[in-house]
């Protein structure tokens, strides 16, 4: 976040294991390396001055250019390293406190390799670089031609004139190179520069050197100096007699702070969020439902003169349709119930946002309180208005939740109904890895554009529309009937639509999706909160990111590879920590797709065993609940639990055989006193979870 306020920009920000930061100019991508044992200090300066490159330094091929050709990229680097520094210190006056304690941590640690030696024969780039660094700490002296030099480099404002600068620089070193180094006092001349040198210093505008910094190309800048030569060969070339001029203090300070980075270190793994196709991602709600409608009104068509199997097809649906209408028939209770309680917690938010204002008219009926009381005006009621909302529900097609589908039908229809009746738009989708077969052309299908390190996304993946809001009433249940029967096809004798069978768990996959359709349903309804349901009964597969891998006849291929510990999710200016897989990396993904959808509430209905318990609380509940005991006890006293999580807004946990058990008291004709009781406790306590989870939904929606 630093780097990206100072440079002002949306700069992309990776910590890599290599030995100095640097800076893209093509791709603003800021490489930074895995530090160990740096203050915040030093840590600030240098990610200040690596943004002062990307501010500042212009892509220039110096090195080949006939007036620099013979100059050393190490005056260059230092040179340059002065001139951004003193430009960030001026466009953000903060950083200079960063500069000062950072830079006298360093020399603490010596890390110019200056402690105990004499620097007065230490040549001139090595002092300017002691001086403009560390110059605070220790007396760094010049000549008077050096201090010449020396003021101008403080006034260096762009890269023209440091090139001339280094340059200047450069030759007086080479001057004095052969010639025997003596002590530097007040008086003495170590070199010169004529009157055309001095020219140089005024030849350049500075905002005509920061006009084409945002056009630059490749480039890579290392910290704290940067590589302005790639063609290294080119440049530093000197006389066959001379020794090749280099810094000898920046050597120093390039190998401590190479020994700064960690080499142990863990090395993160960045991936980002694929632009989902959502046409051919989703399969639309007419297609699905004309599928279902032709699979079974031929299903129902079968004769006793079919086979044994389509007999008992035709018979199980007849038998499952009569069921779909008892269920509406005791549904309806509780739907209204539903409703009821909606519109109270609605009146009871109405009533919060209520205030009362003086309208500046004369109460006629308080003018007698006058002479005792302010209070004379008239009153009104103010309430500010609600937000209306939108729900979506995500259904697990998986293979796990075969018998508890029919349940979770149960529970999603009488949501659904309950919907209807107080105009809330819906949309329900089924997340699955079969739906694929449905398409006419599969393999030549495509659900996102393609990008390194994007989350994978495979061709198989489908989010099936099963119910929307849109459909007309008489279309809309029919569809729910047609719905009732396929979830039946998994539990009953009932031939399962083709392309409709439960498959993997994809949904991690679905959530990537859900992000955009969210987005895109928020606005087509113009609502202005929309609630994401979740109803799944376990964690997702495991999910891959995209990458591009070498093969064996040396020619690269798009891959995928399992995402591992130590992934970063980098989202839009957002990155998101994943310090594990499964449900960790689930709630990383819900947390990075609310940056699109601020107004995007998300909830979970879980089904689980009475074993998973534990799991469970280590992975969503240990935040909410200070120990596995607590999260125990209300899953006793109310027959599930309700709790926040770092991902779902609201996170409900239904055990799966409270779904299962049906609510009616069924006893046996003659069955014993203790077999009623049992029953009827059954009974009540099936109603008891149900109420207690209605409850806690409606009040994250009224």
């Amino acid at each position: 976040m630093l780097a990206r306020l100072l440079a002002t920009e949306n700069l992309t920000v990776e910590h890599r294991q290599v030995a100095t930061a640097s800076f893209g100019l093509d791709d603003r991508v800021l490489t930074l390396p895995m530090w160990d044992n740096v203050t915040t200090s030093v840590y600030s300066m240098l990610v200040a001055h690596e943004v002062g490159h990307a501010l500042y330094t212009p892509l220039r091929r110096w090195s080949r250019e006939e007036r620099y050709r013979d100059l050393s990229p190490a005056y260059v680097n230092i040179v340059e390293d002065t001139r951004i520094e003193k430009m960030m210190k001026k466009r953000y006056p903060g950083v200079s406190r960063d500069f000062y304690h950072g830079y006298r941590d360093m020399h603490e640690k010596d890390f110019f390799e200056v402690n105990d030696k004499d620097i007065t024969y230490y040549s001139f780039i090595d002092r300017i670089n002691l001086y403009f660094k560390i110059g605070a700490f220790i007396d760094v002296e010049f000549s008077d031609d050096e201090a010449d030099v020396v003021t101008h480099i403080s006034n260096c404002e762009t890269h023209e004139q440091m090139l001339d600068l280094a340059l200047i620089v450069w030759q007086m070193d080479k001057k004095n190179n052969s010639e025997s180094m003596s002590p530097v006092d007040g008086s003495q001349q170590s070199g010169g520069t004529d009157d055309g040198d001095k020219e140089w210093f005024t030849d350049s505008n500075p905002d005509d050197d920061q006009r084409n910094d945002r056009k630059q190309e490749d480039s890579d800048l290392d910290t704290p100096s940067y590589d302005m030569n790639e063609d290294s060969d080119e440049g530093g070339d000197v006389d066959s007699e001379d020794e090749p001029l280099e810094s000898k203090t920046q050597k120093a300070y390039d190998k401590k702070l190479k020994d700064l980075s960690n080499d142990n270190a863990s090395r993160p793994t960045y991936m980002t969020l694929p632009n989902v196709y959502l046409d051919k991602v989703i399969i639309p709600v007419g297609k699905v439902r004309q599928d279902l409608e032709q699979h079974f009104e031929r299903c129902m068509n079968f004769t006793d003169d079919d086979s044994y199997e389509n007999r008992t097809c035709r018979d199980t649906i007849f038998e499952s349709k009569e069921k779909y209408k008892e269920f509406k028939t005791s549904a309806r209770a509780g739907v209204n119930s539903l409703v009821k309680e909606f519109e109270m917690k609605k009146s009871a938010s109405a009533y919060a946002r209520t205030s009362t204002a003086r309208t500046g008219v004369l109460d006629t009926s308080k003018l007698h309180t006058y002479k005792y009381s302010e209070d004379i005006f008239r009153k009104v009621s103010v309430t500010t208005d609600g937000k209306n909302h939108s729900l979506i529900f995500v259904l697990d097609w998986s293979g796990s939740m075969q018998n508890q589908i029919l349940s979770t039908i149960k529970q999603l229809f009488q949501l659904l109904w309950f919907c209807k009746k107080v105009n809330i738009p819906f949309e329900v989708y089924a997340f699955t890895n079969e739906a694929w077969r449905t398409d006419n052309n599969p393999e030549q299908h495509e659900n996102c554009e393609w990008r390194e390190k994007d989350l994978y996304i495979g061709k198989e993946f489908r989010m099936v529309n099963l119910i929307s809001s849109n459909l007309k009433t008489n279309d809309f249940e029919k569809q729910l009937e047609y719905v009732w029967l396929t979830a039946s096809s998994f539990v009953y004798w009932i031939h399962v639509p083709f392309g409709y069978g439960l498959s993997g768990t994809p949904i991690n996959e679905a959530i990537a999706c859900v992000g955009q359709i969210a987005k895109q349903y928020q606005r087509q309804t113009k609502t202005e909160k929309c609630n994401v349901v979740f109803l799944t009964d376990g964690e997702g597969n495991m999910s891959a990111m995209n990458v591009i891998r070498m093969g064996y006849d040396d020619i690269e291929r798009r891959a995928a590879t399992s995402i591992r510990w130590n992934t970063i999710i980098r989202h839009k200016s957002h990155t998101f920590n994943v310090n594990g897989m499964g449900s960790e990396f689930t709630n990383t993904l819900l947390r990075a797709i609310k940056v699109d959808n601020p107004q995007c509430n998300i909830m979970a209905f879980r089904l689980f065993s009475p074993n998973d318990l534990v799991s469970l609380h280590r992975n969503y509940g240990s935040e909410a609940y200070e120990s596995y005991d607590d999260m125990r006890q209300e899953l006793r006293k109310h027959g599930s639990v309700s709790f926040r999580t770092t991902g779902f807004d609201r996170w409900f946990g239904i055990p799966g055989k409270s779904l299962v058990s049906s609510e009616d008291l069924e006893v046996d004709e003659g069955a014993k006193k203790s077999d009623v009781s049992k029953a009827f406790r059954k009974m009540h306590s099936g109603k008891r979870s149900n109420k207690y989870i209605t409850k806690a939904f409606i009040e994250q929606i009224a």
